[in-house]
């Protein structure tokens, strides 16, 4: 029996993909105008850290920390006009709840930026835990963060499911001995798959057979 459920947020609870996807575009075109990257490429960007994702394409001359700042700014604007949790989310976090079941959320935002987020949608009032970027040292694909989330949620992995969309979730979720749920609607659903993930799920709705 699952007794514990990790959430990615991105992509997972929230429905950013597109608004990070299109915050990127817009980035690149103006701080890395000579890269003409995929579709792919950019949905891989999902699974990263801001500062990984930059950093890949940067040279010696790069100000990280610029770029950065001006991605959030952009990205927070396009939140503000419209941010949704996806369909079915409140009403599995709130039957997770009334069964007993901890819920954390495991991402690689900012955790401050993630607890907006959660307000935003209205799931904040049903997660226990957050563990955000600054909490650890290493992020996905290593499974520290949901090391972490364990050890301050008192919980087993061998009772843990980590819910996600892309493949560096399935692969922190591997690492760290805890099951392994991949969503449908990811973008990177091949990707995913690929790792062998103990569960799939085409809406958040099914989470509640896992009980």
């Amino acid at each position: 029996m699952i007794k514990t459920f990790l959430f990615d947020l991105d992509g997972t609870l929230i429905q950013t993909t597109e608004i990070i996807i299109d915050t990127f575009k817009i980035t690149f075109e103006k701080f890395f105008p000579q890269l003409k990257l995929s579709e792919s490429e950019y949905s891989n960007m999902l699974g990263q850290t801001l500062w990984k994702t930059f950093e890949f394409y940067a040279d010696e001359t790069t100000n990280i920390d610029e770029i950065v700042q001006h991605y959030r700014m952009l990205s927070n604007q396009k939140i503000e006009e419209g941010l949704h949790a996806y369909p079915g989310a409140v009403e599995m976090l709130q039957y997770l709840k009334r069964k007993g079941c901890k819920v954390g959320v495991v991402t690689s935002k900012m955790r401050k930026i993630a607890t907006y987020h959660l307000e935003l949608t209205g799931l904040l009032p049903y997660i226990d835990h957050i563990i955000g970027y600054e909490d650890v040292t290493l992020h996905k694909p290593s499974p520290e963060p949901i090391l972490k989330a364990l050890t301050e949620m008192n919980a087993r992995a061998k009772t843990t499911v980590y819910v996600g969309d892309h493949e560096n979730d399935i692969i922190a979720a591997k690492k760290a001995g805890v099951f392994a749920c991949a969503v449908t609607y990811s973008a990177r659903l091949e990707e995913m798959l690929s790792y062998q993930p103990e569960y799939v799920i085409d809406e958040l709705e099914n989470i509640k057979d896992f009980i």
